[in-house]
């Protein structure tokens, strides 16, 4: 007769309610994601001081720092097109990791870019 395997189960709990850190911690991550693909949009990393920004031709560094830095250079009209490409996805399409980053990158450009100032 086989023994019988303790095998991991792969099922999340999701009726766990998270801790008020761990909702904090996954708001401040999809603000960060969001601010990166702000900065991708305007493409700051063209005049970026980090090496490795140029070279992968994306924000790698503070994401926060680099939008409030670059941003006194973006008039209006370029700051809602670079809204609707970051709601699509910015210039990779990437998809949002949680339902937060799905909300953010919905709201205002003052919210988003202001998050850090705290």
């Amino acid at each position: 007769m086989p023994s019988r395997r303790n095998k991991s189960s792969n099922k999340q709990n999701f009726l766990k309610r998270r801790t008020f850190e761990g909702g904090r911690a996954q708001v401040d991550a999809a603000h960060v994601a969001t601010q990166r693909l702000y900065c991708e949009a305007l493409k700051f990393w063209r005049r970026c001081a980090l090496r490795s920004c140029k070279h992968h031709r994306r924000c790698c560094g503070e994401a926060t720092a680099c939008l409030l830095r670059g941003l006194i250079h973006v008039p209006q009209s370029r700051r809602l097109k670079a809204r609707k490409e970051v709601i699509a996805g910015g210039p990779r399409r990437v998809a949002p990791a949680t339902h937060i980053e799905w909300i953010i990158r919905r709201a205002d450009f003052k919210t988003v870019a202001s998050w850090g100032l705290e």
